[in-house]
């Protein structure tokens, strides 16, 4: 029942400027949105996707190899000893383990990537967050993603984009 009270008291001092002629100190921004529609953010994306698809090539590359391998020892057995092909086979079964980790690195790597590149994107948006809500007078920003109901006078991710666009315009690299 106390959080609820406090929940209460701070709807109503936040909300206050919504229904009056005030300005609202209170501010929502869809921080996925920023991420996803930003020119920086599209162009992390736009990498990591890069990435992907390449490691998504050497798999079919890989996968394509080893069946054509496979397939050959398949016809080899009809020749060889047991002994012989079953040497063959171990040496194949090895190779092929290797690969699979070797690609489960690659993709875990490539996930830890995405992820590293996400959040070095929102430490360099942040004090751009921080002067937009000081510019317009705000106190406390939150994610769009926490918030029931909103008025759309609060709501600044366009602006957000618009600076982030506009300051980190540079930053973008690609592959």
């Amino acid at each position: 029942m106390t959080k609820f009270r406090i929940f209460l008291l701070l709807l109503t001092l936040f909300a206050q400027p919504l229904f009056g002629s005030e300005k609202s100190s209170l501010f929502i921004v869809d921080m996925a949105k920023l991420y996803r529609s930003s020119d920086f953010g599209k162009n992390i994306i736009l990498n990591i996707n890069v990435d992907r698809q390449a490691l998504q090539n050497e798999n079919e590359e890989l996968e394509l190899e080893l069946l054509a391998e496979e397939k050959e020892l398949s016809e080899l057995r009809k020749t060889l000893s047991l002994d012989e092909f079953g040497a063959k086979a171990l040496k194949f079964d090895e190779k092929v383990s290797k690969i699979r980790i070797e690609q489960a690195k690659k993709e875990e790597n490539l996930i830890n990537k995405a992820r590293q590149e996400e959040t070095e994107f929102y430490k360099k948006i942040y004090p751009l967050l921080y002067e937009l809500l000081l510019d317009l007078g705000g106190l406390l920003l939150i994610d769009k993603r926490n918030v029931i109901l909103w008025d759309n006078s609060v709501d600044i991710t366009d602006d957000a984009i618009e600076l982030i666009n506009r300051v980190l315009s540079n930053s973008i690299k690609s592959n």
